[in-house]
């Protein structure tokens, strides 16, 4: 049987330079203040920087991929049912 591994985060670096498409060129910048400091320590945005054109700016840390959104649904689901249970327990048990 053949598993995948459920992974959500992603090389930005990887990826295209939003001004001048370049592939491969993204390398990650250090924040300039506290405020780029605190949303690079966040977990969910980077700042990076393209080595051929200079374009500075933020890019997501994280993407969701088919696979992604299945299991994400799935989840959605479980909650909803597990507080649904939950619910008519405190209620029919408890609340007497």
């Amino acid at each position: 049987m053949k598993t995948q591994n459920f992974s959500l985060y992603k090389d930005s670096v990887f990826d295209k330079c939003p001004e001048c498409k370049t592939v491969g060129t993204l390398r990650r910048s250090r924040g300039r203040n506290f405020f780029e400091n605190m949303i690079k320590n966040s977990g969910f945005l980077n700042y990076y920087r393209c080595r051929e054109c200079g374009w500075r700016g933020l890019r997501s840390n994280f993407s969701l991929k088919k696979l992604s959104w299945k299991m994400v649904f799935y989840y959605i689901i479980m909650i909803i049912l597990t507080a649904y249970i939950v619910k008519f327990i405190v209620v029919r048990f408890v609340m007497k």
